[in-house]
């Protein structure tokens, strides 16, 4: 486990976030790294064991499926009068059943409301990611920004000996969903694919009382 300690009164600034991606980013490349997100704070070393304790099967469990594996990041920016996705690619127009995957699986962003319209678009767009980068799970959210552009994010976890083969994708996806824009990331720690006992402790860059600040496992 690696954990800072921090006094009360601590200052943080955006450099605080970014020196604590790089530690993560580090770690990761020689270790399975479950990750807790910026500012996850605990009052005592104890209550971090005790939250181990509680949650050893899971964790455990979660530690051999992320074993050799990183998150991948696409995000596809769509203009504000949304356009069909390559007229030519029948997968995008009706996704095709055997994914089980539909509008109703996407969560909305923090944003503007997505009507069902928009969701049903941003999960055809999502099915032929899908089919293109064959990810081993994904985490998809999409919201509409104040710009009126529809922005969808899927986080795909991969085998890390599949990064490069991912990364050349890329091109391909760009082909068949047109009128977009794609942006891709990573490799990263498996920051979507966590248990939900570690994404307990509440966020707070103010806690009242703290003795340590977990970072990672």
């Amino acid at each position: 486990m690696l954990l800072s300690r921090l006094e009360r009164n601590f200052p943080f600034t955006p450099r605080s976030i970014v020196e604590h991606a790089q530690i993560v980013a580090r770690a990761f490349e020689d270790h399975t790294v479950l990750p807790m997100r910026f500012g996850t704070f605990f009052n005592s070393e104890k209550q971090i064991e005790q939250l181990i304790r509680e949650n050893r099967e899971e964790l455990l469990e979660t530690f051999c499926r992320l074993r050799g594996k990183a998150e991948m990041r696409m995000k596809v920016t769509v203009s504000p009068v949304p356009l069909p996705v390559s007229s030519e690619d029948q997968a995008v127009q009706k996704p095709p059943r055997k994914s089980g995957f539909s509008a109703n699986d996407i969560p909305e962003g923090v944003d503007l409301p997505v009507d069902a319209a928009t969701r049903e678009f941003a999960a055809q767009i999502t099915t032929l990611m899908r089919e293109i980068f064959h990810p081993a799970a994904e985490q998809v959210s999409c919201r509409r920004l104040h710009t009126g552009e529809l922005v969808v994010d899927c986080a795909h976890l991969v085998e890390t000996q599949r990064v490069i083969g991912y990364q050349r994708l890329l091109p391909l996806a760009e082909e068949h969903i047109k009128e977009c824009t794609l942006r891709m990331t990573g490799p990263w720690p498996p920051y979507h694919f966590l248990p939900s006992a570690i994404r307990l402790p509440s966020y707070s860059l103010r806690p009242l009382t703290r003795k340590a600040a977990a970072v990672m496992r």
